[in-house]
Order: C-alpha cells, then structure tokens, then sequence
C-alpha cells in the first residue's frame, strides 16, 4: 500500500512538473511573441512618421532653394547652399548626437521591452490606431 502511495505521489510530481515545464515554455513564446509585435509595430510607426517628414523635408527644401536661386539670380547656388546646410547638419549630427540618440532609443524600447503591462496601457490606444495620426 505505501508503495503504490508513493508511487502515485511520484506519478503525480512528474505529470505536474511536466505540466509546468509545458506552461512555462508556453509563458515564454507568448512573452516573446508579445516583445517582439511591439518592437514591430513601433518600427512601423517610426518607418512610416520617418517616411512623410524626409519626403516633406525634400519638398520644403527644393521649395528653398528655388527661392534663393530667385533672390540670387543663379541657377544652381539655392541648391548648393541647401545642399552645404543638410551636410553641415550631418556633421553636426554625426559628431554630437550619436550617443544621446542611442541612449534615448535603449530607454524608450527597453521599458517597453521589460515591461509587465499590456500593450495598451504601454502605448496609449492613440497610437495603435493604424495608419491614421492626427498628431502629424
């Protein structure tokens, strides 16, 4: 009788550790799953803000440069003074904000990354509305 007991309880501990081995992989896909959706999503988001401001910023700037190449009575100086401004923007960008981009962006993506909350209460429902920002 006590073997059979034992033998039971033991049947028992490896059914539930072999439950909880199921339920804790499972746990796992769906954490990572989760991570990896929300870092999706916000490379959507970024690509497509990215897309509109550098496809705006082209227009506003041959726009520019057509003015100054009026005012300068030139064909080609609006561009070349445009063109000397974005480079010394490069530079400036190149030398100085590497670092703090870099530290904003592993701040940003790891308390969404490390966080326990849902997917709402990380990233507002505003956000997550598709392809529609008003706040552009």
């Amino acid at each position: 009788m006590a073997f059979e007991k034992l033998t039971n309880n033991l049947k028992g501990l490896t059914d539930n550790g072999q439950e909880y081995a199921n339920h804790t992989a499972e746990y796992y896909k769906l954490s990572l799953f989760k991570n990896g959706m929300k870092g999706l999503i916000g490379a959507a988001n970024l690509g497509m803000r990215v897309t509109i401001a550098l496809i705006s910023l082209v227009f506003i700037s041959i726009g520019i440069a057509i003015v100054i190449n009026e005012s300068l009575n030139s064909l080609s100086a609006g561009y070349f003074i445009v063109g000397a401004f974005y480079f010394l923007v490069f530079i400036l960008v190149f030398v100085f904000a590497a670092k703090p981009v870099e530290r904003m962006l592993l701040t940003k993506f790891s308390k969404i990354a490390f966080s326990n909350h849902t997917p709402d209460e990380v990233m507002p429902e505003e956000t997550t509305k598709p392809f529609i920002d008003e706040n552009i």
